[in-house]
């Protein structure tokens, strides 16, 4: 399975709770930046986002560039959730190419589950990353590039 991980973008602190925090102008700008460059590269079967608000409206941005992807919510991608969690999701997902839009600090943490314990990256807002892992398992996956807002064309880390 190809997946790629991606961190909602930045979001306003000026909400009722957390999960009704929503994008900001920045936010959307480098959603959109990063639908777009992952549109032009990657093709998903299926992507599914966490029920946050800011993450619905990053899923919002990106099904604009992949017209009639199949969406799911789960809270599952919630940002306490545990990583066992995040694999079973995964699994259950049965997909070749798995888009999945949630939070910090779940997504950084997977990626040293799935990747190993020497990835100490930070998925900053709107950052993507996209892992292939043969089966779904704790450390069965390879990092094949990390990249951050605004400059997706530069690869922050590869494994």
């Amino acid at each position: 399975m190809q997946c790629v991980f991606v961190r909602h973008g930045e979001a306003s602190w000026d909400a009722p709770s957390d999960s009704q925090r929503r994008l900001t102008l920045v936010g959307e700008h480098h959603a959109g930046l990063a639908a777009n460059w992952l549109a032009d590269q990657w093709q998903p079967d299926l992507l599914i986002h966490s029920p946050f608000t800011r993450a619905r409206q990053t899923a919002d941005i990106f099904l604009s560039r992949f017209p009639g992807l199949q969406r799911q919510r789960s809270d599952r991608l919630q940002p306490d959730v545990s990583l066992a969690e995040l694999e079973a999701l995964m699994l259950a997902a049965d997909t070749e190419r798995l888009l999945l839009i949630g939070h910090n600090p779940q997504l950084s943490r997977a990626l040293r589950w799935f990747c190993g314990d020497d990835i100490d990256e930070v998925m900053a807002p709107a950052s993507m990353a996209l892992i292939d892992t043969p089966v779904v398992a704790q450390h069965s996956g390879r990092l094949q590039w990390l990249r951050h807002a605004p400059e997706y064309g530069q690869i922050a880390r590869r494994q």
